[in-house]
C-alpha cells in the first residue's frame, strides 16, 4: 500500500523566495529571443547574485543584496508588449540608494 504525500507547507507564502531564474540582463544570450519571456534586470550584480521577489494580492516587489550584503530594492517599469495591462515585459532596476 502505498501513503500519500503532499508537497511541504510553505510557512510564509508571501515572503521573499529566490527568483534568480526568472531574470536575463540585457546582453545575455537569447535575452530578446528564446529568453523574451523573463524580466530583464539592469543591476551592477546582473542574476551573480540572488534576486528575491515576494508578492500579495497581485501586487509584487524584488530585492538583491550587495557584496557586502546590503539589501537594495529593485524598481519595476513595464514594458507594455500587448493590448492587456497583463501584457508587459518587466525591466527591473537596481536601486543603489
Amino acid at each position: 500500500m502505498s501513503t500519500a504525500s503532499a508537497d511541504p507547507v510553505d510557512p510564509d507564502p508571501f515572503g521573499y523566495k529566490d527568483r534568480t531564474s526568472y531574470f536575463v540582463t540585457p546582453l545575455d544570450p537569447g535575452a530578446f529571443g528564446a529568453n523574451a519571456d523573463k524580466s530583464i534586470i539592469l543591476s551592477p550584480y546582473g542574476t551573480s547574485r540572488t534576486i528575491e521577489c515576494a508578492s500579495f494580492h497581485g501586487q509584487g516587489w524584488c530585492r538583491q543584496f550587495d557584496h557586502l550584503g546590503n539589501e537594495h530594492k529593485l524598481d519595476l517599469v513595464k514594458i507594455p508588449t500587448g493590448s492587456s495591462e497583463w501584457d508587459y515585459r518587466g525591466v527591473w532596476i537596481y536601486n543603489p540608494f
